[in-house]
């Protein structure tokens, strides 16, 4: 059973309330529509049926608010039915009862019983720690169901171009990681196949400025944290491979080239905060290929200066 709720002790009018304020205040979450069916089964007992497209996060939060709706007062009894999908390894792909303990005092978290009756409290900030409880799992009658009352959260459009994007960008992103990889190993390999100091210097040029070129045009990656992290463990990893290479190689690379392991770190350092910073003044993200906005070719400016001239003052300080 995925996505069933059952409520004892609530009439039909105040789960549809319920089920209408946690709408409202999720709808702009969703990129898909979703609809969801409340049945009467008994004057004091409902059930909603929740889509199979709402995820569990999305559903612990309609557990818990339903146990704590705003504005409606009532004493109920809440239990949830879903399968556990990319929370923890202890429950995915496990049938879990989801409810919240009568020793509950936090308000901001479900508790979660498998059907090995393992218990497990799951609060909002993403810590979920075992625990002791004498709920046991069980299934919910849903049998002679008939003439639900359907609530629908309706597609946001802008949420929908925001997941297309990311899909996008991850799928751009693999791409030029892969090349990055491919001239890394190029690079390395490079020594070995000639004795060209110009060559090796040239590639080394060509590996660093690319990647940091990279970084500084594809400035709508680097908003996603998720990939924030992937451009920085990237850039980390090439600054000690540059690190490596060098002492390895030193005859064979000048200081001017050197600097090109640092031009992607030092691009990522400074593009962090600084668009933190840009979007605390002007509420809104900034741009590096529009005309026309000074603020916009402030900014531009500020991480051209990371790329291009932070490398040599950082070489210079590392090799005091």
């Amino acid at each position: 059973m995925k996505n069933i709720i059952e409520i004892k002790g609530a009439s039909l009018n105040d789960v549809k309330q319920a089920l209408e304020n946690w709408i409202d205040l999720y709808s702009d979450n969703f990129s898909s529509k979703l609809n969801f069916k409340i049945f009467e089964k008994e004057i004091d007992r409902q059930i909603i049926i929740a889509d199979n497209l709402l995820d569990n996060e999305h559903f612990f939060y309609l557990v818990n608010y339903l146990e704590y709706p705003e504005g409606i007062e009532y004493n109920v009894e809440i239990k949830g039915l879903t399968k556990g999908e990319n929370i923890d390894k202890r429950l995915n792909d496990k049938e879990l009862l989801v409810y919240i303990s009568k020793n509950d005092k936090e308000f901001d978290n479900v508790y979660v019983v498998t059907t090995e009756n393992k218990h497990y409290k799951i609060d909002f900030g993403g810590k979920i720690t075992q625990q002791t409880d004498n709920k046991f799992y069980s299934t919910v009658d849903i049998s002679n169901l008939k003439n639900p009352l359907t609530l629908s959260i309706k597609a946001n459009n802008k949420r929908l171009k925001e997941d297309r994007s990311e899909l996008k960008i991850n799928k751009r992103f693999k791409i030029v990681f892969y090349i990055s990889i491919i001239a890394i190993l190029i690079h390395f390999f490079v020594p070995y196949l000639t004795d060209s100091v110009e060559i090796i210097e040239k590639w080394t040029l060509f590996t660093g400025m690319g990647i940091g070129l990279w970084f500084f045009m594809d400035y709508e990656m680097l908003r996603i944290n998720d990939f924030y992290i992937k451009s920085l463990l990237v850039a980390v990893s090439f600054f000690c491979y540059g690190y490596l290479f060098r002492n390895y190689y030193q005859e064979n690379i000048s200081d001017l080239n050197s600097v090109s392991f640092i031009y992607p770190l030092s691009l990522l350092i400074v593009q962090y905060p600084t668009r933190r910073l840009y979007k605390v003044i002007f509420n809104r993200e900034p741009e590096i290929d529009k005309h026309g906005k000074f603020a916009d070719l402030i900014y531009t400016m500020i991480l051209f200066f990371a790329f291009a001239l932070l490398p040599f003052i950082i070489f210079d300080y590392l090799k005091k």
